[in-house]
């Protein structure tokens, strides 16, 4: 039996791992191997202190190498369970295991467009990860559908990946991303095409086309491309832990107070998939800290 078992290992699961090794604690961290932690889908990071820029598959690397080097087992194997009796009982794909507490990290996933001929083009020019499936459209035109961070920095990833064209398409006439994203834009040369939605993904065996609706005028057109990028945000991973009777707010993150304790004693929940207003790789292991203090001292009595 572990002292903690922690399910997921982006970065707020790697810190609490790093933080509860630290303390003495047995640990072991449970890694969804179909469940990629957005930092490592992430093309730059340039808001990680102390770091200009770095690839997000780098910086989790780096973590995951100082986090192994302090013996915590980082095993693949994805969670399918969870109950608790006088222990908490996590059941995966491959054993079962056991502990006194628990921390959860499993993050975000992301959202789907709900657009006409998405899923048939899944894996056949409809995609939702940029640093995995953009270097494939060097040179072809592609269309990202979203107006947060993660749009703007993916169409800017895919000019550097070789794009010819890249279309922008947000349903509002503004967009949500931090202004330095958007001043890039421009000067990257990508189109805009705002007050616009997604109507239909049309093509023959591959992507050829998005049909667009512009809701100001009513009026629609095709775009030829050969690419859409989705990225329309992301839904907390809760499904598994709903069965334990954790709280979740209207949005479907879980309930955590300034300790990241949840409202079961001994779970405590970090990162992305907790409240919290911020979403960000570093607040996500500043969560990871704070929980894995809070589960030893709930340990400690």
């Amino acid at each position: 039996m572990y002292d903690i078992i922690i399910i997921g290992a982006g970065p707020a699961g790697l810190t609490a791992a790093l933080f509860a090794k630290r303390q003495g604690l047995d640990v072991v961290v449970l890694n969804n191997p179909e469940q990629l932690s957005n930092l490592a889908i992430t093309h730059h990071v340039e808001n990680w202190p102390g770091i200009e820029k770095t690839s997000g598959l780098e910086l989790l690397n780096s973590i995951k190498k100082h986090v192994k080097k302090s013996g915590v087992k980082i095993i693949d194997d994805k969670a399918v369970s969870m109950t608790k009796k006088k222990v908490f009982i996590v059941k995966t794909e491959k054993s079962t295991y056991e502990a006194r507490a628990l921390i959860l990290a499993m993050g975000l996933q992301h959202r789907k467009g709900n657009i006409e001929g998405e899923d048939r083009f899944f894996g056949k020019g409809v995609s939702y990860c940029i640093v995995c499936d953009g270097p494939l459209f060097n040179g072809r035109d592609v269309a990202v559908i979203g107006g947060g961070d993660s749009a703007l920095k993916g169409a800017l990833a895919l000019r550097e990946m070789g794009a010819n064209n890249i279309y922008l398409i947000h349903r509002r006439n503004d967009l949500r991303a931090e202004k330095a994203l958007q001043d890039k834009l421009s000067e990257n040369k990508i189109k805009l095409e705002l007050e616009s939605i997604a109507e239909e993904i049309s093509g023959t065996n591959f992507v050829e086309a998005i049909k667009l609706k512009n809701l100001k005028t009513e009026t629609s057109k095709k775009i030829k491309v050969d690419g859409i990028f989705i990225e329309v945000g992301s839904v907390p991973v809760v499904e598994l832990v709903k069965s334990l009777g954790i709280e979740l707010d209207d949005n479907g993150f879980i309930k955590t107070d300034c300790d990241k304790k949840t409202n079961i004693a001994g779970i405590f929940a970090a990162g992305d998939i907790s409240t919290g207003q911020l979403k960000q790789d570093i607040t996500a292991s500043a969560d990871g800290a704070i929980a894995a203090m809070s589960a030893y001292s709930y340990m400690r009595g």
